[in-house]
């Protein structure tokens, strides 16, 4: 496969509380970053939130890096977009984004960064990690973590426009040039989340913008002292307001927005649904009330609009997910490896 001679590859690191692991990510990068100098040179963008432990001072004296010192703790959101936009900045061409706490193993780089120099630049595409895609996997992922992705990644599916997403909140992410452009525009209404939503807001800037996602089969590393700096419980509420918020949003913009035959029988629905409703309300309580027998022509009316309601629904729902677009699954040979 023909690959543009030396692209420029920027990986953004946001660093918060990564003490021992930050250090030994960035000796692989350094390792990584040689072995692939025929096709691409690498930047590292390691971007300190401002950590209490100055886990920065870890990090190995080589050109390749770049540390970005926030004067505040912004969370990872908020950070990752600063190590992206710096990067941007300096003409990097192919973007990916990684822990600090090497939990996403570097060695994915050596498949990943061929293969997204590989697509087309002028291609809206958004390539991510997924540690679920997979029923066979064996490792250790926290309890909290399979909770959250069983109860919460139905709901957050419905909002969006891809069918077979699994993993929506991975933070090992990867895109190019044009797609981050697109992401971040100020033309857009694509607010990015300055912390734990940041890939959910991502994924449904990707939604809004029509951007093709690639997902490849992951593992992840956690050690025996893994633990979240995120309340798990704290966080149920956010995310179920942020996806309700998504699955209007989506539902506006598609069907509100622009009319097609979606709109036909989403709005038809509704109005059968509106006229079941006050039927009910203004002709067969009254007679509920009064004690007298509903009449055939009240009963009838309220059944048919709401069988109709029901009906128009049913084939709104199946034209919706008929119309969503598939995810394209990715498969590197690292993932059949057992990575140390």
């Amino acid at each position: 496969m023909q690959h543009k001679f030396r692209s420029k590859v920027a990986v953004i690191i946001p660093c918060y509380k990564a003490r021992k692991k930050v250090g030994n990510l960035c000796n692989k990068l350094i390792r990584i970053a040689s072995e692939l100098s025929n096709i691409c040179s690498i930047s590292v963008y390691i971007v300190d939130d401002f950590c209490p432990d100055k886990s920065y001072k870890e990090i190995s004296k080589s050109e390749i890096f770049n540390v970005i010192h926030n004067k505040n703790n912004l969370g990872v959101g908020a950070s990752s977009l600063i190590g992206f936009k710096k990067a941007l900045n300096d003409g990097n061409e192919y973007f990916i984004k990684m822990d600090a706490d090497g939990q996403h193993p570097a060695e994915y780089l050596f498949e990943l960064i061929p293969y997204l120099i590989s697509l087309p630049s002028n291609q809206l595409v958004y390539v991510k990690g997924s540690r679920f895609s997979l029923p066979t996997r064996k490792e250790k992922i926290p309890l909290i973590r399979r909770l959250g992705s069983f109860f919460l990644e139905p709901i957050a599916r419905i909002s969006l426009s891809y069918r077979g997403l699994t993993d929506i909140a991975n933070g090992f992410i990867s895109l190019n040039q044009i797609t981050l452009e697109y992401i971040i525009s100020q033309r857009f209404s694509n607010p990015i989340e300055p912390r734990y939503l940041f890939e959910s807001s991502i994924i449904k800037a990707c939604s809004n913008l029509g951007v093709e996602i690639h997902e490849f089969n992951m593992h992840s590393i956690y050690g025996s002292q893994w633990t979240s700096s995120m309340n798990s419980y704290q966080m149920i509420f956010p995310l179920l307001y942020f996806w309700a918020k998504s699955i209007i949003s989506r539902v506006l913009s598609r069907y509100f927005y622009r009319f097609n035959f979606g709109s036909f029988l989403l709005i038809t629905s509704l109005l059968n649904l509106l006229i079941s409703v006050l039927i009910f309300y203004l002709k067969v309580i009254p007679m509920i009330f009064k004690g007298i027998y509903v009449t055939p022509g009240n009963a009838s009316a309220f059944t048919s609009s709401f069988i109709l309601f029901v009906t128009l629904f049913c084939f709104f729902i199946i034209y919706d997910f008929s119309n969503r677009v598939n995810v394209k699954r990715v498969f590197f040979r690292i993932s059949a490896k057992k990575i140390i």
